[in-house]
């Protein structure tokens, strides 16, 4: 209303086009959403390797036994194999490199895994606190680690991650971020 107590035709306009603004962009955002493919909203691939690779298998499922790695903030829950140390590296497992200390034992315990979405790829995402949870599910056992250390990238021929030392239980968790043997490799640490 003006001074004299009537209506201002220009403010009902105003809040009236408002209104409708708020209505249309409402909508538009909606129809943008639910027409947005799946794959769009996980942000695409975590690095080259992801992008480059699937697994040759989709991840099983099933009776979960033995050891396994959980990360729930990444996604990443995988059965924990030994290891060979070399590069042949199955899908969706985490293997455990021989010398190294049991998972879960005092020492520093080195695993890896490819780095595909749902395997060890998460780790480019992973933030220092993060849970990452020693489930063995035939004793039934959990023990709940947390990301202490985002060391990040490193040389594919930096093996200093493999033979640091640790007077309590620590994991090191290391994947590839490129398509060659030769790429540099990601490493995250959990005490």
């Amino acid at each position: 209303m003006d001074e004299t107590g009537t209506r201002n035709p220009w403010v009902r306009r105003l809040a009236l086009f408002a209104g409708f603004a708020t209505v249309v962009t409402g909508i538009v955002l909606a129809v943008m959403f639910m027409s947005t493919p799946a794959a769009l909203l996980d942000d695409g691939p975590i690095s080259p390797y992801d992008a480059a690779h699937t697994a040759s298998v989709p991840q099983p499922v099933g009776v979960r036994t033995g050891l396994w790695i959980e990360i729930p903030a990444l996604h990443i829950a995988l059965p924990i194999h030994e290891g060979d140390g070399s590069n042949n590296i199955p899908d969706w497992v985490a293997l455990h490199y021989p010398g190294t200390a049991i998972p879960g034992d005092s020492g520093n315990s080195y695993l890896y895994a490819h780095g595909i979405r749902g395997m060890f790829g998460g780790l480019l995402r992973a933030k220092n606190g993060e849970a990452v949870v020693l489930h063995d599910y035939t004793s039934g056992e959990q023990r709940t680690f947390h990301v202490s250390r985002v060391i990040g990238r490193t040389k594919y021929n930096d093996v200093s991650w493999i033979y640091e030392t640790s007077s309590t239980p620590l994991l090191t968790l290391q994947t590839c971020i490129g398509a060659d043997i030769n790429t540099d490799r990601w490493v995250v640490q959990a005490a």
